[in-house]
């Protein structure tokens, strides 16, 4: 058995169609929907798919056309087959401080605060879990507590009044072998 390669195809693009002969390739394919359809010529190339319209859990949808399957997916269509035209989302980033994928300047964040506490851990404890459920903290009455302030790092550094064996203690409240 021969299978006929279809001499003509047909896009449709925004209810619009328009018949094509078939493409070598899904990129030559993508530019002859540009040619054949003005609204397109300006459209990154790289958001034009093409489909062709299956049938799929006994419901009609399309399905997109991979560049690696693309001849095999073309070349086995009947002539005249639809190939579907579509356009992926447009995605805008937008840059509203002029700079792009730039790391956060913590040393401005601590000039506008000049206690030092805003990246400070949080004091509160963790909330109780019972069978997935979280309690509140009764110790307080049930209410939330405030939330304390913690302590500069410069004002309770001890790194250079004691041992790191002493810190340790001090961290642990255990004997640390040193």
């Amino acid at each position: 058995m021969t299978v006929k390669i279809p001499d003509i195809l047909t896009y449709r693009y925004d209810g619009a169609m328009v018949y094509v002969t078939p493409a070598a390739t899904y990129e030559e394919g993508v530019q002859f929907a540009q040619r054949v359809f003005p609204e397109l010529a300006s459209v990154d190339p790289a958001r034009i798919v093409i489909s062709v319209n299956g049938i799929v859990n006994q419901k009609r949808q399309l399905i997109r056309i991979g560049a690696m399957a693309w001849k095999t997916v073309v070349f086995s269509r009947a002539r005249f087959e639809v190939l579907d035209i579509t356009l992926d989302p447009e995605i805008v980033v937008s840059d509203t401080d002029g700079e792009r994928d730039a790391p956060p300047d913590y040393a401005s964040l601590k000039e506008k605060d000049p206690n030092g506490d805003f990246l400070a851990p949080s004091r509160a404890p963790s909330p109780r879990r019972t069978q997935g459920r979280l309690l509140p903290d009764l110790t307080s009455g049930g209410l939330p507590r405030s939330r304390s302030r913690s302590p500069s790092p410069s004002a309770t550094s001890t790194s250079e009044s004691c041992s790191p064996v002493e810190w340790a203690r001090s961290l642990f409240g255990k004997r640390v072998h040193g």
